[in-house]
């Protein structure tokens, strides 16, 4: 699974282009801040928010950041981290807990029918696409001329060995991910990332969906999502990052 380019035209108004900088700009800079906490065993938590945070960025095509905020690749490498959380969450999860078990779980009981019987396999399926989506990204940002940020070290705690506990614990990863997703695009300045970028997103937005009816919730519960600023994502995966 590769970053594929594409030619993109932007026939916005002059000032239309202004106030999308002034905003990119100013968004930039938080995210910066932000990426420097949420990636705290893989992108250096004590490194000052004006610095890039991450190594080796040889400055080719969006490779390297700027007074006003992180490349293309920091970006990237942010959406990297969080999938190796989910990925490695995921397969943890369900080697500890195991299929029986998971089967057996109250949330899966009351639900039944296929979808309890199917759960196990839908999981693996899931953490199947996150390493898809890390090694994805990680080409992309080689593509860049950036160092992809290596898996940092995870601390779950029991939310990988109660199999409630764990499917409440994805769901909530999942519609970070996707918010996470939905609020760093924009950032992004190279246009020819953000098709592959939002095909991402929908998949993440899928998997979202059906841990919300694992959990007997509404698959899609709102008609607009709305993104997650850097420190809701923080305050979310964060913990889960051992520093």
């Amino acid at each position: 699974m590769r970053f594929e380019r594409t030619t993109m035209t932007d026939e916005r108004s002059t000032d239309d282009d202004t106030a999308q900088s002034r905003f990119n700009s100013s968004s930039r800079r938080r995210f910066l801040g932000t990426s420097a906490l949420l990636g705290a065993g893989a992108l250096a938590a004590t490194a000052p928010a004006s610095a890039t945070t991450l190594t080796s960025m040889d400055g080719h095509d969006g490779s390297e950041g700027t007074d006003d905020g992180p490349s293309d690749a920091d970006i990237l490498n942010f959406a990297r981290t969080l999938e190796f959380l989910e990925a490695r969450f995921y397969r943890e999860g369900l080697d500890t807990i195991g299929e029986h078990d998971l089967h057996c779980s109250e949330p899966l009981r009351m639900i039944g029918g296929p979808i309890q019987d199917d759960a196990y396999g839908e999981l693996r399926v899931i953490q199947a696409h996150e390493e898809a989506h890390v090694e994805a990204l990680g080409d992309a940002i080689e593509g860049l001329g950036g160092e992809p940020v290596a898996e940092p070290e995870f601390d779950f705690g029991t939310a990988t060995e109660d199999p409630v506990e764990f499917l409440a614990t994805a769901a909530t990863l999942e519609t970070t991910g996707v918010a996470a997703y939905a609020g760093a695009a924009p950032l992004i300045e190279n246009a020819e990332l953000i098709p592959s970028a939002l095909g991402i997103h929908s998949v993440e937005a899928r998997h979202s969906s059906f841990l919300n009816v694992l959990n007997g919730e509404s698959g899609f519960p709102e008609a607009v999502d709305q993104p997650l600023t850097m420190d809701e994502v923080l305050e979310r995966a964060g913990p889960f990052i051992v520093e």
